[in-house]
């Protein structure tokens, strides 16, 4: 091993439906670049699962973009324990977030990762490349105040967005989800009723607790065609879907008759799209995202430990996600602790 590399433990997938932790070594960092020990890092269970399945649409962006041997995982906490040639504003042993993959160590460099403050666990900053998706999400439909809004799927960006729209002034906020226990999570978070139902069951009730006039907003958070569908049916007329999150097999999401009969909007977003740090026509980056982010957990104002339900060393990974992979809806977040 070259002098002053260390042995690294790193996720890799071989092929579909298989995780491998392989032993490399990890590099003292180079001029501008810094060295951390990863602390814990947070499992993508939709993103990370649709690349460990590979059971994506020919041609689409996923089937570009999965290959292997792949290496999973873009949300990790790490403490820096080397500097490179002409790195300022950073010491040894201060925390910082990455969206570098599942390693027991990694490379960075300093402008784009991000200090976690004292008062934020390394749990909950583990969430932060989420909450980047979510929040610009969210800010990309622009909630207004008074409105009705409905979030579809509270899987972990479902919570977040629940938490977060619980900020902006909604009068009302309905989270759906045919899953008890991830209701249970949504209750005591901010919404106006929580619905232990299939979107498809849910517009009903959305119906009935609008009048008849359907939601301003609604937030399709699950990556299931069926449910693109159900949520148009949903919206009042000019109303907003938001989408966060993208589908392995994108032909399936197909619109309905409301999009045109409603004059409905159909608001995507994707959390690579923001810039890393924000400007006069981009506001938010992904820098100024994460310090908002970290600004509301250490003022209290959003609850995220709860969310954390499955805690795992890197050596059991192979079979969690095996696990996650059949019954996904048993896990919600999944932090792989390296310590």
């Amino acid at each position: 091993m070259p002098q002053g590399s260390l042995e690294n433990r790193v996720f890799y997938y071989p092929a579909p439906r298989k995780l491998e932790l392989v032993s490399e070594s990890c590099a003292s960092p180079g001029p501008g670049e810094i060295r951390c020990r990863t602390i814990c890092s947070l499992i993508s269970i939709g993103t990370e699962m649709i690349c460990y399945q590979r059971e994506v649409e020919p041609g689409s962006v996923w089937d570009q973009w999965i290959q292997f041997p792949f290496e999973p995982g873009y949300s990790s906490v790490g403490e820096i324990i080397d500097l490179g040639e002409g790195v300022t504003g950073l010491k040894k042993g201060e925390r910082v977030c990455s969206n570098a993959a599942h390693r027991a160590y990694f490379i960075d460099k300093p402008d784009k990762v991000h200090p976690v403050p004292e008062a934020v666990s390394a749990e909950q900053a583990a969430w932060f490349a989420l909450n980047i998706i979510v929040q610009n999400g969210v800010r990309e439909a622009k909630p207004e105040l008074g409105e009705t809004v409905v979030v579809i799927g509270l899987g972990p960006l479902g919570q977040l967005a629940v938490r977060l729209l619980c900020l902006t002034g909604a009068a009302n906020l309905l989270a759906v989800d045919p899953l008890e226990k991830r209701c249970k999570l949504a209750r005591g978070n901010g919404p106006t009723e929580v619905l232990n139902l299939t979107a498809g069951q849910a517009q009903k009730r959305v119906a009935e607790f609008t009048g008849g006039r359907g939601a301003d907003l609604v937030f399709d958070i699950t990556g299931h065609p069926a449910v693109f569908h159900a949520a148009q049916h949903m919206l009042c007329k000019r109303g907003r879907l938001g989408l966060i999150g993208d589908v392995p097999v994108p032909s399936k999401q197909t619109f309905t008759h409301d999009v045109i009969s409603k004059s409905l909007s159909i608001v995507a977003s994707h959390g690579a799209t923001p810039p890393w740090q924000g400007n006069d026509y981009y506001r938010w980056g992904k820098r100024e995202l994460t310090d908002f982010y970290f600004k509301l957990l250490a003022a209290k104002r959003i609850e995220m430990d709860s969310l954390t339900t499955h805690r795992i060393r890197p050596e059991e990974a192979p079979g969690v996600y095996a696990s996650i992979s059949k019954d996904r809806g048993a896990y919600l977040g999944v932090i792989i602790d390296w310590r």
